[in-house]
């Protein structure tokens, strides 16, 4: 299984501008899904254009011309941003070599007699095809192939690619991108390290516990994935927090989400005593220190502690560990 999916450029061109404009924002939903399960678009020709802007949506009609125009449209405005997050934050393509199996290993559509490189490299590595939806063939949750090996008996079978392409294909493999995620996520350390990537949402105070925490983790594993999973949630609801779904932070939201483990704030006994309520003060990165009074209770008495800033509409995590004084 590779952390990534395969840009399927055979899904193009669309027959209109507008069929275009209309196809990339698909498109771009795709990308933004992917990206927070943590995959990365993996490139198989070599002779394609390393950043997206060079990519040909419809005759003559690539996605710098649509970024030109969308730039000054106010509703396009969050989309022009995530494409240049995606130019500028990280390589946006890796290249893949499949080469070296594809003298024994060719995977092709029924009807045709050649393979494509893209369709044996989603089937080598196990991965999704990232299509467009211009035309029909492509626009599936599952794209029907054939595979001809030929080391194998019988040198011939059928075979369902994953395909991402649209919204009810996302719907479709919605558990699986979950559970891909959650591979990556599966270490303390790599929560820790990816977490700029895998939660853009969410900031970890650097002067915070919780750093410390996750990078030497050493209570019990099903501790750490109730973790995992609650800061799952916390993303979700500050996407959608920052995003104008909500207009303010309220518990029962995150259970909304899916949060299975109880949250709650601070008991009066708590607020009131100067001591208890100091070892829930936390520094956030811009100099502000706040009472991170909600938590999450997670097993064996360990807690997750975070603050929600209605002025940022960002979720701060603060402190992961036993139990604070009661």
């Amino acid at each position: 299984m590779s952390n990534g999916i395969v840009l399927n450029h055979h899904s193009l061109p669309f027959a209109s501008k507008e069929d275009a404009d209309n196809g990339l924002l698909a498109f771009f939903n795709v990308l933004k899904v992917c990206r927070t399960s943590g995959l990365k678009i993996l490139l198989v020709d070599e002779d394609q254009d390393k950043s997206l802007m060079g990519l040909e949506l419809a005759n003559g009609y690539y996605v710098r011309n649509w970024f030109a125009t969308a730039s000054k449209v106010a509703e396009l405005a969050d989309w022009c941003r995530f494409l240049k997050s995606l130019e500028t934050k990280q390589p946006l393509f890796e290249t893949v070599d499949i080469e070296s199996v594809g003298d024994a290993l060719e995977v092709g559509l029924p009807g045709e007699t050649s393979g494509k490189p893209v369709l044996l490299a989603a089937l080598y590595f196990e991965t999704f095809l990232a299509s467009f939806t211009a035309l029909s063939a492509w626009a599936n949750s599952h794209v029907k192939v054939w595979v001809f090996e030929l080391d194998a008996t019988p040198e011939q079978r059928d075979e369902a690619l994953l395909n991402l392409s649209d919204s009810a294909s996302l719907g479709v493999h919605g558990d699986e991108l979950k559970q891909r995620r959650n591979t990556l996520l599966c270490s303390a350390k790599n929560i820790w390290l990816q977490r700029a990537e895998l939660f853009p949402h969410i900031t970890f105070p650097l002067s915070g516990q919780i750093g410390t925490s996750l990078q030497g983790w050493s209570a019990r594993q099903n501790v750490l994935l109730k973790a995992r999973d609650a800061l799952n949630v916390m993303e979700s609801f500050s996407d959608k927090w920052l995003a104008g779904d909500y207009v303010e932070y309220r518990h029962e939201y995150l259970r909304d989400l899916g949060l299975a483990a109880e949250v709650s704030g601070e008991s009066d006994s708590v607020a009131n005593d100067p001591k208890k309520k100091k070892e829930r003060m936390f520094w956030l990165d811009d100099g502000r220190q706040v009472y991170c009074e909600n938590h999450v209770k997670l097993p064996d008495g360990y807690r997750l502690h975070f603050y929600a800033d209605a002025l940022n509409t960002r979720i701060y995590v603060a402190y992961l560990g036993p139990h604070l004084t009661l």
